[in-house]
Order: C-alpha cells, then structure tokens, then sequence
C-alpha cells in the first residue's frame, strides 16, 4: 500500500501533466472554431452524448449548473438542432433531454480537429519519444480508467 505522501506525488505530476495536456496539446481557438453556441452549453452536449437522454434536473446536478440556468441552455440547444425535449412517459412531470444527431456529429467533426491538431504537435517529437508514448498512453489511459 502506498503512503499518503506517495499519493500526493502522483496527484501533482498528474495535475501538471493535465495542464501540461491542456496547454500544450489542445488548442482553445480549433475547439472553438465554428461553434454556434457558447462554449458553456458544449458541456451539455458532452454530457448527453456520453450519458444518453437525461432529465433536465440530473443534467444540472451532474454538471453543476443551477436549474435556472439550464433552461435558456437547452432552449438553446433545441433551437440549433442539437437537442430535443421530450415528457418521461412513466412521470409527465419529468423533462427529458436527448442529444440529436447534430450533437454526435459537431463532436466527431471537435474530435477530428482536435486529433489533427495533437497529431500535428506531436509530429515535432523524435521517433524514441513518440514510440514512448505509443506504450505509455494506453496504459495510463487503462489505468485512470479504473479510477471511480
């Protein structure tokens, strides 16, 4: 079992590597290429893409955005073809949210750039380091993949 300290040093080299990730790997201007909506509602889109048809209170929990400010970020989402609402057939009370095909395909075109964009970065790499990283990434990605 490792120590708390041990524990410590592995969050910290794992938070500079995310910030590291984001500074250097992800470009803010691709990601925000095109967007007809405001980068705030991409977080809805995200979730339920991921998740699947929600209800509009679950969303907001998970996402911790206020009830009052959901409304006018899925008003939104509906009105640009990225969602739709519908009553829960078993309780009329609750309002579900579904992603619309226009979601799946604005984050498969946002994944695309952003793959390009990162593939391009790491094009300046020498061979060792990107065959490095060719074994390093999906072990880190199996490993933080069994963190709940």
């Amino acid at each position: 079992m490792f120590t708390k300290d041990a524990l410590i040093e592995i969050s910290n080299s794992l938070f500079f590597l995310f910030l590291s990730l984001n500074n250097k790997m992800i470009n803010r201007n691709i990601m925000l290429k095109g967007l007809c909506v405001p980068p705030s509602h991409i977080k809805v889109i995200f979730y339920l893409t991921t998740n699947g048809p929600s209800p509009v209170s679950k969303i907001a929990n998970e996402l911790v955005i206020s009830k009052p400010n959901m409304t006018p970020i899925i008003d939104n989402l509906i009105t640009e073809g990225y969602a739709v609402r519908y009553d829960d057939p078993s309780d009329r009370r609750i309002v579900i949210i579904e992603a619309t095909e226009k979601s799946f395909n604005f984050l498969k075109q946002k994944k695309q750039e952003t793959v390009e964009a990162v593939s391009e970065k790491l094009s300046s790499l020498n061979n060792e380091d990107i065959e490095s990283l060719k074994a390093l990434v999906p072990k880190l990605t199996e490993i933080l993949g069994k963190i709940q």
